[in-house]
């Protein structure tokens, strides 16, 4: 049997007792993480936030990363070495010692968090978008599945901070933001590259 981590949005589309009998029918496992990440992560922003004093940018979505990085300079914001939240999911369970040696795979929402996962090179861990990994299981036409209209982490992750926050998703509104050098205004911006949310990631549209 292999090992399967199920990101908190695809968890959210569907029944979990259907959704682990057609696993465990292909020979997966689901498994949870035991640390609360999304606290522990709040906690690391909040404590090298007070050390900065430029513009903090969040840095949770590897896409939205690459698309502002024309617009700024390293004089203008601070893009802080700490991984999303589902990396640090996936790095618990690669080194979670009752699991080693044991294949172990974690889904993803989108295809640039699958690719950001695996270039850490975990041991018998992979990083594999849910579209991807779905279209080869067995029996998964069967499933019931919902659309998400929120994601599960949306946008107002950090707004217990107490710092001034921006917020923003979607490409061109993150292009426009700081082309305009509008993140000067703020002292975190947050921002997410799809639409509203990772529910819209391009793992996670299935009936496309």
């Amino acid at each position: 049997m292999k090992y399967i981590f199920i990101n908190p949005v695809v968890a959210n589309m569907y029944i979990k007792e259907e959704l682990d009998r057609v696993l465990y029918k292909n020979g997966y496992i689901r498994v949870e993480v035991k640390n609360d990440w999304h606290k522990i992560v709040k906690e690391k922003y909040n404590k090298e936030l007070k050390g900065v004093d430029r513009t903090f940018l969040d840095k949770r979505c590897p896409l939205a990363i690459e698309t502002i990085h024309k617009y700024v300079n390293k004089e203008d914001v601070f893009i802080p070495k700490i991984d999303p939240i589902l990396i640090h999911c996936g790095i618990e369970i690669a080194n979670r010692e009752e699991l080693r040696g044991k294949k172990k795979i974690i889904t993803t929402p989108c295809e640039s968090l699958a690719i950001y996962g695996n270039e850490k090179n975990l041991e018998d861990t992979i990083f594999i978008s849910w579209k991807e990994f779905i279209s080869n299981l067995a029996d998964h036409e069967n499933l019931k599945v919902k659309q998400l209209n929120e994601s599960p982490i949306p946008l107002g992750y950090f707004k217990s901070l107490e710092v001034k926050i921006s917020s923003i998703s979607g490409k061109e509104n993150i292009e426009n933001y700081f082309k305009n050098k509008l993140h000067m205004e703020s002292d975190l911006v947050e921002m997410l590259y799809c639409p509203n949310g990772c529910n819209n990631g391009d793992g996670v549209l299935i009936n496309e």
